[in-house]
């Protein structure tokens, strides 16, 4: 995140304020860094304790004017929805809870992605709008806002606002983690893609069994009818980033990292034309791209030390998504990386292997 901030706060082209986007902040570390690198930062967090603990973290380090708290679950619908599994010993982590039920501690409002307030009401500035960074309630957003909010949750499930109060800024970077509901949370910027307003998305994806609690308990289904519907939904998802959305998909290390790579060499997966060595895994680097006075700045030595790698990546082509996603149970799970493809081209540009 921070080499992709780093080269659009630095693009002499760019005409709109470098905006990222934290669906499921938790304690706000990405906000953090996302702010301290210069972006303007809206935070999606449900549980008030949490976005306290992100609205401290802008004061204490001077980055309150560059950050906004909303409290908002994401899902691909407006409504009211129970939060379960809420633990503060473990860090205050919880999910959406789609049947309530005695284990729910708290209600949150939800909305969708591509329903974003309006810039300008979160960052305007101006009398009508409020410059807090911590966001309790919707009307301190606009009433209007607030307005369409409780008529969407009367209206049904996938109802839309008003496009007048809603974003249609470029979005540099989005981060999903939500519990689980991350692909609900992608159907949910349908419009934000379909637009090329999202520059580059980064999410924590799978195993299959962590997206159990998006199918509510009221269905009935078993397990195995659970995974089938969760996995189908994932395939549908990634092909339209790839073939709608015009984005390419990377895997990013994490804990499925080595059996990943051992599903590509398995499947004989080369992206080189070398007779041996690595034909797999690729490595971004950060390079001199404007050719403006370093920094010098803690990122820029942790980029010394690291030989300028930002990080390892594996592409997952097209045509490897469907099996992929029918093996990711055993694989563990990911992070992926969706990248516009018409996106600056200098942060991929060192992508080599």
């Amino acid at each position: 995140m921070k080499w992709i901030l780093r080269v659009y706060r630095r693009d002499p082209q760019r005409t709109q304020p470098l905006l990222m986007v934290d669906a499921g902040s938790n304690h706000g570390l990405f906000s953090m860094v996302a702010a301290a690198s210069g972006a303007r930062v809206i935070a999606f967090e449900p549980q008030i304790n949490l976005r306290s603990v992100i609205a401290f973290g802008g004061r204490l380090n001077q980055l309150s004017d560059r950050i906004r708290v909303l409290p908002f679950g994401v899902l691909d619908q407006f409504r009211k929805i129970a939060m379960a599994k809420y633990e503060v010993k473990d860090g205050g982590i919880g999910h959406l809870d789609l049947a309530g039920g005695a284990n729910s501690t708290m209600l949150t409002q939800t909305i969708r992605l591509d329903n974003l307030p309006r810039y300008d009401m979160l960052f305007g500035g101006d009398k009508n709008h409020s410059e807090k960074s911590l966001i309790n309630q919707p009307e301190e957003i606009d009433p209007a806002y607030a307005a369409a909010l409780r008529s969407l949750n009367t209206l049904g499930v996938r109802s839309s606002m008003d496009e007048a109060l809603t974003l249609k800024n470029p979005i540099h970077f989005l981060k999903i983690d939500v519990e689980g509901f991350e692909l609900n949370a992608l159907d949910s910027a349908t419009r934000l893609f379909e637009a090329g307003l999202v520059e580059h998305a980064v999410l924590e994806f799978g195993p299959p069994n962590r997206w159990d609690v998006t199918v509510p308990k009221e269905e009935q289904l078993n397990t195995t009818q659970i995974r089938r519907r969760t996995i189908d939904h994932a395939k549908k998802v990634l092909h339209r980033v790839t073939k709608e959305w015009d984005m390419d998909i990377y895997l990013l290390p994490a804990m499925g990292w080595q059996s990943t790579v051992k599903y590509m060499l398995l499947r004989n997966v080369t992206f080189n034309n070398m007779p041996t060595g690595n034909q797999v895994v690729h490595k971004l680097k950060a390079w001199d791209f404007d050719h403006q006075p370093f920094e010098q700045d803690e990122f820029e030595r942790e980029l010394e030390s690291m030989k300028q790698l930002v990080t390892e990546v594996i592409p997952l082509p097209d045509h490897l998504i469907d099996d992929y996603m029918e093996r990711m149970q055993s694989i563990g799970e990911m992070y992926l990386w969706f990248a516009k493809r018409t996106g600056h081209s200098a942060v991929t540009a060192k992508l080599e292997i």
